[in-house]
């Protein structure tokens, strides 16, 4: 699983128990991550903590019923996790602007918060605008790869594989002399720990040969992805002895990428 669909598996976990009483553990879990780091992936993701993002919500839909139904606001408060009228309005007015009662002879106007996705929030959606459609995921990585271009380099990544590019270090003519081609965008892999399974870029004269063997958990969705760019330098997919599966992707530079699926990932 993606690591953007394990994170909005855990927002909509989030969503569809706000009334409950939710352990940080319980919601982590849910994106296969330790609650340290997911807490702190989401604030970079989604600009906010994860306990005042559940907090907002939680007012956002109490204001609702408040606007909406003749319930009583403390048993509205109690519902949303709040143990004490006083402190349940102190939050509400802090968020809504006005009082709970203020809020029921208005029965409207009252902040709303919306449901996040993910997608959306990674650099407005640019970021993660092939993590999906790609359809496949590096598991294993790691090379060394040599371009005389490393910004043409790192847009072929980015436009026939699905990758994202990044120059770290350029020389007085702005050429760039090092960077790194990931498989997720650069500031979400920063934040996990994870092995590195992105390919380390060098400027020098392109090897015009095999220069990385990459497995993945989906070929033929490689395959589809390569081919749907409009890049044609792409072998069949060949059905090993082994009980594999490899193609071939000739690079801008020449060299050769040879992409395989083990069998025990066949059929996810």
């Amino acid at each position: 699983m993606e690591l953007m669909e394990c994170m909005q598996r855990a927002i909509d976990f989030m969503e569809d128990n706000l009334c409950g009483k939710l352990s940080m553990e319980a919601i982590a879990g849910q994106a296969y991550m330790s609650s340290f780091h997911f807490q702190r992936l989401f604030s970079v993701v989604c600009g906010v903590s994860v306990s005042e993002y559940m907090r907002n919500c939680r007012l956002a839909l109490a204001g609702g019923e408040i606007a909406r139904s003749d319930a009583r606001i403390i048993d509205i408060a109690l519902k949303y996790g709040y143990e004490s009228p006083e402190s349940f309005s102190r939050a509400f007015a802090r968020f809504h602007g006005i009082s709970p009662m203020a809020a029921r002879s208005r029965r409207g106007g009252l902040r709303a918060f919306p449901h996040i996705s993910v997608k959306s929030m990674i650099g407005g959606g640019q970021m993660v605008q092939n993590l999906k459609e790609r359809g496949y995921t590096v598991k294993e990585n790691g090379p060394i790869y040599y371009t005389r271009d490393m910004d043409g380099t790192a847009k072929w990544f980015e436009d026939v594989l699905g990758w994202y590019g990044a120059i770290d270090q350029r020389n007085e003519e702005g050429q760039g002399t090092y960077g790194c081609l990931l498989p997720m965008p650069v500031e979400i892999f920063s934040m996990t720990l994870q092995p590195f399974n992105g390919i380390h870029m060098f400027i020098g004269e392109p090897t015009g040969q095999t220069v990385a063997f990459m497995r993945v958990d989906n070929v033929e969705k490689l395959h589809a992805f390569v081919k749907k760019s409009g890049w044609t330098q792409i072998g069949e997919i060949r059905e090993q002895h082994w009980g594999g599966k490899e193609c071939d992707v000739t690079t801008i530079d020449g060299g050769v990428i040879r992409f395989f699926e083990l069998e025990e990932y066949h059929g996810r």
